[in-house]
């Protein structure tokens, strides 16, 4: 029997979901471009060295395309991935988007405030809220390294949020220096801290102990292992207060304390900030403040971003100062969906029309409906029942000329 379900990990939406989820991307979009952010485009195709350039997770998800015609020789001895793989799949935008900015920096203003809303790809175990082709929405900073670019973010992403309906908000925040510094401390050397982050990421997944034991399974020492448990603990329990014993920078610990203090100021009761050591994101190419944002009703993140100054200039060989923020498009949706969230657009309309009525009466009753509703016409079935039970995947209401020329009321679906 053939299959026609979509590849695992992709999904086909139908016109309701589909009609929610341009109405999410338009509502992020409208947020982010009120807030001074310039929307611009990048390839889904991308740079394999570019896209090789991340040592997180990310770069070994990654989906990639094979050399085409007389650039593929399977003849070869010795075949490597070069001899084979041309390109691949971005797994986020924010790869792409410090290509651009190395490609486009001279035309742009000292400080850039950018918007992409596009799909990536990860060769991922799909799961609730975790697609193979997803849709990011980032927003990100070039040229400010000051943490207000931090609070601008969060602030944008917070207040857009809010427009889609979630509240009860709560934004995690901790740094890479921190991490650096605490792991550090442990007695790890500086090329393994990277690969330590990465199992850090999975702590809320795999717990302390989970940790423990992925960071012995990497063959790490045994006492830096212990050290950096310990410090963890009494960190998650005592918070920033603690980092300077784990020799973090007061400077660090300063800026970290007022981005918390000035995000609770700004968004008052409508989320809760706090500074959460476990907070690493997977990516390896951050090198300083990294946060997530959560909601009820979903245990992962539906926001998450963070510093990363040293990735332009592993492009162009010049650090430039550069932030993000992403919301979260797949599990936002999902969320919205599962609790039937309606946003201020036009009702679908399935007006009837009988094959005898004068097909100028009936486009004239069409008219006198848009202005209220989207309206799609339908001659009228031999089947009623059948078209009830189908035309609530594209409709919310429905009538027939006849009915509305008597004056009758528009009958909501459901």
């Amino acid at each position: 029997m053939k299959n026609f379900n979509p590849v695992r990990g992709t999904y086909d939406y139908m016109p309701r979901e589909a009609k929610t989820r341009e109405m999410v991307r338009q509502t992020i979009l409208s947020s982010y471009q009120n807030n001074g952010f310039n929307l611009i485009d990048t390839p889904i195709l991308e740079h394999i060295e570019y896209l090789s350039n991340d040592t997180g997770d990310n770069q070994k998800l990654m989906f990639k395309t094979i050399k085409r015609r007389d650039k593929l020789d399977l003849t070869k001895d010795n075949l490597t991935e070069a001899d084979i793989v041309a390109e691949g799949l971005r797994y986020d935008l924010t790869v792409p988007l410090a290509r651009f900015y190395a490609n486009n920096r001279d035309k742009l203003p000292t400080i850039f405030k950018s918007i992409q809303i596009g799909q990536a790809f990860r060769a991922e175990r799909p799961q609730r809220g975790r697609n193979r082709q997803f849709t990011q929405c980032d927003i990100d900073i070039f040229g400010d390294n000051t943490v207000n670019a931090e609070l601008e973010l969060l602030k944008t992403s917070i207040e857009t949020l809010n427009k889609l309906g979630f509240s009860s908000l709560v934004v995690r925040i901790n740094s890479r220096e921190v991490l650096n510094s605490v792991c550090g401390y442990a007695g790890f050397k500086d090329e393994e801290i990277k690969s330590v982050c990465v199992t850090l990421d999975k702590i809320d997944k795999i717990s302390i102990t989970g940790v423990m034991m992925e960071l012995i399974e990497k063959g790490f020492d045994t006492d830096n292992i212990n050290r950096l448990i310990d410090a963890l603990n009494e960190i998650l329990d005592k918070g920033i207060t603690s980092l300077e014993k784990y020799g973090v920078d007061i400077d660090t610990i300063n800026r970290l304390s007022y981005l918390i203090n000035s995000l609770d100021k700004l968004t008052g009761e409508s989320c809760e900030i706090k500074f959460d050591i476990s907070i690493v994101r997977g990516q390896g190419y951050y090198t300083g403040t990294v946060y997530e944002i959560y909601t009820d009703g979903f245990t992962g993140a539906i926001v998450g971003g963070g510093r990363y100054d040293k990735m332009v200039g592993k492009i162009t060989g010049t650090d430039t100062s550069a932030v993000g923020c992403s919301i979260g498009f797949e599990p936002v949706c999902m969320l919205l969906l599962e609790r039937g969230a309606r946003f201020n657009s036009l009702y679908n309309l399935a007006l009837i029309y009988d094959s005898t009525d004068d097909i100028n009466q009936v486009y004239d009753v069409k008219e006198k409906l848009k202005s209220k509703y989207n309206v799609s016409l339908f001659v009228r079935p031999k089947n009623m029942k059948s078209f009830y039970e189908k035309i609530v995947t594209v409709a919310d209401c429905v009538t027939s000329v006849r009915e509305y020329i008597e004056g009758k009321d528009i009958k909501l679906l459901k």
